[in-house]
């Protein structure tokens, strides 16, 4: 694909990545917009001080712009766009300008970001995993915080839960099962359900409340690959929460 800039500001390079583009978005509407890009639609790309402008192909030709540094912010003519919502033009402008400026970005991460994955490897985690793991949750959790916006930002909350939801799940599918694994999902499910109640989270989607529901099918699927684990994980996990989750226990 032949992508023609113009005016284009030197070291104007996309502050976004791939991995930001798919933690950001549902994997439907990343693919949709890998396709509108893969299929030539974007084109005519340049760049000002405020970030990169196209015209993309759809129903209509649209006129889209995106932000250097945030790709959720931007602007496009589509019926979604004109309500404030990321739409697919959008997501494939992101794509088309990250494979354009950065070209030795090209890794698309495959499976799912939405359903707890177990690595199956059974085994004790290191200290040094465990550390990076934390720092990547607690990165994760800072997308998960309180709303007090005006009902025109709340699309653009609800899509900060979806990428702290994403990147939490993508961090805990490389835990290997053991009982520091168990220990360290009962820590964030504790967690998770504190700031429901405490931190004036708007989950109204049901987003934060899901993510707690697949770190749940992720100690289920560490009892099915070690089934000694399953007297630990009962002993271990709280036995009063806020929402029930103890009488959820093995039962997802």
């Amino acid at each position: 694909m032949k992508l023609a800039a113009k005016k284009t500001i030197k070291n104007n390079k996309p502050q976004y990545s791939l991995f930001d583009i798919q933690m950001s978005v549902g994997e439907n509407e990343f693919e949709k917009g890998y396709k509108l890009y893969e299929n030539d639609k974007v084109g005519n790309i340049t760049s000002d001080w405020r970030g990169f402008n196209a015209e993309v192909k759809g129903t209509h030709d649209y006129f889209v712009s995106v932000s250097t540094n945030d790709f959720e912010r931007g602007s496009c003519d589509c019926y979604l766009g004109q309500k404030d919502i990321l739409c697919k033009h959008m997501i494939a402008l992101a794509i088309a300008t990250v494979l354009k400026y950065d070209p030795k970005d090209k890794k698309i991460e495959r499976g799912s970001f939405d359903y707890a994955l177990c690595s199956g490897d059974v085994r004790d985690v290191t200290k040094e995993e465990l550390s990076g793991i934390r720092k990547e949750i607690r990165s994760a959790l800072k997308y998960v915080k309180s709303y007090s916006g005006p009902s025109r930002e709340w699309f653009a909350y609800q899509d900060s839960l979806l990428k702290g939801r994403r990147l939490a799940l993508y961090s805990l599918s490389k835990l290997p099962v053991c009982k520091s694994s168990v220990d360290f999902c009962i820590y964030l499910i504790k967690k998770l359900d504190d700031k429901l109640v405490n931190s004036g989270i708007d989950d109204s989607d049901g987003t934060v409340g899901g993510l707690i529901e697949q770190i749940m099918e992720l100690l289920s699927l560490f009892v099915s690959f070690d089934n000694s684990l399953k007297k630990y994980t009962i002993e271990k996990f709280p036995k009063k929460t806020n929402f029930d989750w103890e009488k959820e226990l093995f039962v997802i």
